[in-house]
């Protein structure tokens, strides 16, 4: 029996108090028969709660009945809310204590004051008790529609969420998908899906949506709490970020005041996180975290279906690529067609602003055969110097990814183009033949971080293709140029022992003429101008033999071949030739190349003819058009003079002008007496691109 104050002591008149236990008895065997919840209770702790009862039925006419009245129902109250018992066996248990009265208390008592006051406490408490009831049921089942339709809200989230996943291979569409159904059942929170990325420092945005208009493109990952919960492989919950110490506040904006952050993972590890952010009063806790999860599940499989399926498509573009290589390559054997395809190809499916192709040479060097830069080739370069990861990756027989940020030593390599940019990053791979390396190949980018090691394997399968299509197509080349130089050869013998030889013949015979001729006879005259012609053109029978027997061009680019050329002029006469052009030069046509190598020659043969001694300058300028100078400090003639001398007479000046003509471009002559002359020669030409650095 509960226990009351002093002063509450029930009247020993009151007759409820008299028949107190043979009504609890009496009324505890009703409600049990009643049956429900009251059967299910251990009887001691029913009776206890019936004996509540009765006190605050006894004191019905006491001030403090309402007190202990009220304490009874809150019991009442407390054991519907946790759905211990229903609204109707409390109502049928109430109910019988008025069955209890009639049949426990005798008439005579039965319809005295104290007994229908606490028939009257019954049945307040009975009506207090079911509005109390009708309120919490009715709560019960507000309650239960809201979590009905948050459930339905999510399960018709998830479904979409799984069609997207299911449907689709846009994995762009998918993510969006994921963080838009999320946004929407948190209530207009921003939601943002973050990957890994490949070095494991930063967590990069790759959905959004939500109220965020621009979050940050990426985070920390070592002092964020996005961060963490990556690390941690768990959720992480802070609905203060403002004073939360684990969270970097610079990622902190003035609308952000909670954070859930869930991790994405994909066979067990994870990839990367799924972050909902509240303003105001908004709040996360354990059971957002569990329904983020499976939406960050859901994003997970789409993301590994995605790179499954990339996986699959990578290997067919892959073997899809080598095959069309290995076409193109096996349908040459012009090795700079080789050398085309290949770059073509590889441009295809990776960036390459640049592309540049060594091989080793005979003399234990390298050569770089073949630079393209933006478009724009530039002139193969002998004997080039190569940094030590080229070195690297044909001694070791594998490509190198390069991020020139982390190479300390890469300002001092040598570079070729016109310097307006650098490189960020560059792979090298091997050219192999066999067990040996013949060369490297190198595709660089502007961009930093372009390339992964799928495009390192895959440019070292696309070399060692490659590989032995350049060396069947040098075997080809190298035994054309034999059959040249022997051709060569060939020819200079015949020029040297028929023409030359004839010419020496004649020469003799004319001298030996003059020597029977007077000196003042206009035979003897006739005879001079004769030997003359004849020396002249002996010259040029052994200059076409020299010509012959050495092909500049054949070997070395035109800027080299020039150089050369001014050096053995030097040499031979004793004079100062200087020559500038510069480090790189584009590649041009052959018959260009021909051309104004030939307009080097001519214009030193000039030189020495005509302004013996003298000084001589070239040089070479590359613009639209490529414009090379001889200069010299000799005496110079009349211009105009030359203009009105038939072609037979200045042969050389004449033809350096129809060789410039046709090739479309422009030959220029400025010359005083007294003020050395300058020719000039103009080609043009075709830029496809925008030139750019190389390295």
């Amino acid at each position: 029996m509960t226990a009351v104050t002093q002063g509450d002591v029930p009247s020993p008149q009151n007759p409820l108090t008299i028949y107190r236990d043979a009504l609890a008895l009496d009324w505890l065997q009703r409600v049990q028969l009643l049956g429900g919840d009251f059967a299910a209770t251990e009887p001691g702790r029913l009776l206890m709660r019936l004996n509540q009862a009765l006190d605050a039925i006894e004191h019905a006419s006491l001030l403090s009945a309402a007190d202990l009245a009220e304490r009874f129902l809150q019991g009442l109250e407390l054991a519907i809310e946790q759905n211990r018992m229903s609204v109707a066996d409390v109502v049928h248990g109430l109910l019988a204590c008025i069955d209890t009265f009639d049949a426990i208390l005798p008439a005579d008592v039965r319809y005295t004051p104290d007994v229908i006051a606490g028939e009257r406490q019954i049945r307040s408490m009975l009506g207090r008790f079911a509005a109390t009831a009708v309120g919490i049921v009715t709560e019960r089942g507000e309650s239960e529609v809201e979590r009905q339709r948050q459930s339905r809200s999510r399960v018709l989230a998830l479904q979409r969420v799984g069609s997207a996943v299911a449907g689709s291979l846009d994995l762009t569409d998918t993510l969006a998908t994921v963080v838009r159904e999320a946004a929407g059942l948190m209530n207009g929170a921003t939601v943002r899906l973050r990957l890994a990325d490949h070095n494991g420092e930063h967590l990069k945005l790759i959905a959004a949506a939500g109220q965020e208009a621009e979050p940050p493109e990426s985070v920390p990952i070592e002092s964020t709490l996005a961060g963490l919960c990556y690390r941690s492989g768990r959720p992480v919950i802070s609905n203060d970020l403002t004073t939360d110490p684990r969270h970097d506040p610079t990622y902190v904006t003035t609308t952000m005041q909670s954070l859930l952050s869930v991790p994405l993972k994909s066979r067990g590890l994870p990839i990367g996180v799924l972050s909902i952010t509240g303003s105001g009063d908004t709040t996360f806790e354990d059971a957002d975290a569990e329904l983020m999860t499976l939406f960050a599940d859901h994003a997970a499989v789409a993301i590994e279906n995605s790179r499954l399926f990339q996986q699959t498509q990578d290997q067919l573009t892959e073997v899809e690529i080598v095959n069309r290589v290995s076409s193109v390559v096996s349908a040459t054997l012009d090795v700079a067609e080789i050398y085309r395809a290949m770059h073509a190809e590889i441009a295809r499916i990776m960036e390459a602003d640049a592309f540049l192709l060594f091989l080793c040479n005979d003399d234990d060097g390298v050569d770089l055969e073949y630079i393209v830069d933006q478009g724009q080739r530039y002139a193969p370069r002998r004997n080039a110097p190569i940094p030590q990861v080229y070195v690297d990756a044909m001694a070791q027989h594998r490509p190198f990814i390069v991020d020139v940020a982390a190479l300390h030593e890469f300002s001092a390599w040598q570079r070729y183009g016109d310097m307006s940019q650098s490189v960020q990053s560059l792979i090298v791979a091997p050219l192999m033949r066999g067990s040996e390396a013949m060369g490297v190949l190198s595709v660089q980018s502007y961009a930093i971080d372009a390339y992964r090691q799928r495009d390192a394997d895959l440019l070292a399968t696309l070399a060692n293709v490659a590989s032995v299509a350049i060396e069947n197509a040098r075997l080809y080349e190298q035994a054309q140029r034999l059959a040249i130089a022997e051709e060569r050869n060939r020819l200079a013998r015949e020029i040297h022992d028929t023409i030359a030889q004839g010419l020496v013949g004649i020469i003799l015979q004319l001298e030996a003429g003059l020597a029977m001729v007077p000196d003042d006879s206009r035979l003897r005259r006739r005879l001079n101008r004769a030997v003359e012609l004849s020396r002249v053109n002996l010259d040029e029978a052994r200059r076409s033999v020299r010509d012959l027997r050495a092909a500049p061009l054949e070997h070395l680019t035109l800027a080299e071949a020039i150089r050369e050329l001014a050096e053995d002029h030097g040499r031979e006469h004793q004079i100062s030739v200087e020559v500038a052009t510069p480090d790189a030069v584009p590649l041009l046509d052959r018959q260009a190349e021909s051309t104004l190598f030939r307009f080097v020659q001519e214009a030193l043969t000039n030189c020495q003819k005509h302004a013996i001694g003298s000084c001589i300058t070239i040089e070479m300028h590359i613009g639209d058009v490529v414009t090379l100078t001889v200069r010299d400090d000799g005496p110079g003639f009349d211009v105009q003079l030359w203009r009105s001398t038939p072609p037979t007479h200045s042969f050389g000046l004449h033809g350096m002008q129809e060789r410039a003509e046709r090739l479309g471009g422009k030959f220029q002559i400025e010359s005083e007496h007294g003020c050395g002359t300058t020719l000039i020669m103009r080609i043009p030409v075709a830029v496809p691109g925008a030139s750019s650095s190389t390295s």
